[in-house]
């Protein structure tokens, strides 16, 4: 605990942040790691000599090097996203820069290309993998975020160090919020008092857009802090994008790239859906069968269920499920409603019930696992769904989206989503109004790859199911 504790106060003497250290550390391990396993694997089946690749090593130490032009170490970490769009290019330098060095060493035959390509395509995984176990495990520490003034006390400036306080993960925490004054030699007192206490901290502005101000808090909030973050206050109607700083010259303008308009990145995304539907579905059909089978011994009657939703465009959608409730479901939902005041006012809340009666013994289990979404599969394939995107709502439910709907319609239903990653059926419905309204703004290609890594683990937990 000593030693550990030397290290932390080490690092921060030599002006290096302890987070940023431990993630390159990390990566590191998964890059090298990774290499020495695959390698190994491959020896198992036949003679390789590790001579011919150790001069390979000190290339994989570049890593890190390139992840820091990617912005892969900064103070406020990137969003999941964009970090797996950055270790993926990283990862993918770091190989070409090998295959280069091979061809042009004109040795390439000497070396086994499942130990170089095998490498690449694992370290396209573990980076990620152990980037995240190792942000789960750190960020509660004190040592891992930046501290952070907030210079504001509205409503605004209070959500965001209640954000802030529960998402540790972002590399930042709150250590102190107020007003500035509108007096200038008051202003200059307080900043420097702030920046006296935290020597190291960042200090953050919530600047109103075209809101005019007597003083440059910018400017003088400058003069104490190294590191100063601006966060734009629009009007109350202006949703979450992801917005690019690009300077114009004496104004700066920023930029929001809408991918739904790019034919070429929705072709990626319908190939990517047929792709994995190939591979998994070979692996997936055993277990259905076997699910099958169990649910007609639990309960009579059909093994799917056809329910009508609304797809893209508005236009009907007819996804099918694992059967999961009993055969005359409608009249015991509607025998418990007229009975129970409270379940009534639920499900008219959110269009579900945490204990739903009409649910068979297999059915729970099929939420929890949510094994009853896998015939939705098919409806990916027939090009009516996705693998990833808003969960298909019915018709009493557009009501609840409100000027969302729109949006909802522009984008094909999904098998899984941010929704369902971020605490499904543990969130209000207006949040997963918000989480789908986010996912639509702001869908890239790399959004979706990186929503289905994080559905793996979601679903084995069982976390918001039930």
């Amino acid at each position: 605990m000593f030693q550990y504790s030397s290290a932390i106060r080490l690092l921060r003497r030599l002006g290096l942040s302890p987070q940023k250290a431990v993630l390159v550390l990390c990566d590191l391990l998964a890059l090298l790691g990774t290499v020495i396993a695959v390698f190994l694997l491959r020896a198992a089946f036949g003679d390789l000599d590790p001579v011919l690749y150790r001069w390979g090593m000190p290339l994989l130490l570049l890593g890190p090097v390139l992840g820091a032009s990617l912005g892969l170490y900064q103070s406020i970490s990137l969003p999941p996203q964009r970090e797996v769009k950055a270790l993926f290019f990283m990862t993918s330098l770091m190989y070409g820069l090998i295959l280069a060095v091979l061809f042009l060493a004109k040795s390439g035959d000497m070396y086994s290309r499942l130990v170089i390509l095998g490498s690449w395509a694992a370290t396209v995984f573990t980076l990620p993998a152990l980037r995240g176990a190792c942000r789960r495990h750190f960020s509660r520490k004190r040592w891992w975020c930046m501290p952070l003034i907030i210079l504001d006390r509205s409503d605004r400036g209070r959500d965001l160090w209640h954000y802030l306080r529960r998402h540790p993960e972002r590399g930042l925490t709150p250590v102190e919020i107020f007003d500035l004054p509108e007096d200038e030699a008051r202003v200059r007192t307080l900043l420097a008092t702030a920046a006296g206490r935290w020597p190291h901290a960042m200090a953050l502005i919530l600047q109103g857009v075209g809101q005019g101000q007597r003083l440059d808090y910018v400017t003088e909030v400058s003069r104490y802090f190294r590191t100063v973050l601006l966060v734009p206050c629009f009007n109350e109607d202006f949703k979450a994008h992801w917005l690019t700083p690009c300077d114009l010259g004496a104004v700066m303008g920023l930029l929001l790239r809408q991918n739904l308009h790019d034919k070429r990145r929705l072709w990626m995304k319908r190939c990517i859906d047929l792709l994995l539907c190939l591979l998994i579905l070979p692996l997936l059909l055993p277990l259905g069968l076997v699910l099958g089978l169990l649910i007609r011994l639990d309960s009579p009657g059909s093994v799917l269920y056809r329910q009508r939703r609304i797809g893209q465009g508005g236009r009907p959608l007819y996804i099918y499920k694992f059967r999961t409730m009993a055969a005359d479901a409608d009249a015991v939902l509607d025998d418990w409603l007229a009975r129970d005041a409270a379940l009534r006012e639920e499900w008219e809340r959110d269009h579900k019930l945490r204990h739903d009666p009409r649910v068979t013994r297999m059915g729970a289990f099929l939420r929890k696992t949510s094994l009853d979404e896998l015939p939705q599969l098919i409806n990916v394939v027939m090009g009516g769904m996705s693998l990833v995107g808003p969960r298909p709502i019915v018709a009493g439910e557009m009501e609840k989206y409100g000027e969302v709907y729109d949006e909802y319609c522009r984008v094909k239903p999904g098998i899984t989503g941010l929704w369902q990653i971020s605490g499904r059926n543990d969130t209000s419905y207006e949040e997963r109004v918000a989480y789908d309204h986010y996912y639509i703004n702001n869908w890239s290609v790399w959004m979706d790859l990186w929503i289905l890594g994080r559905t793996v683990p979601v679903v084995l937990s069982g976390y918001g199911a039930y």
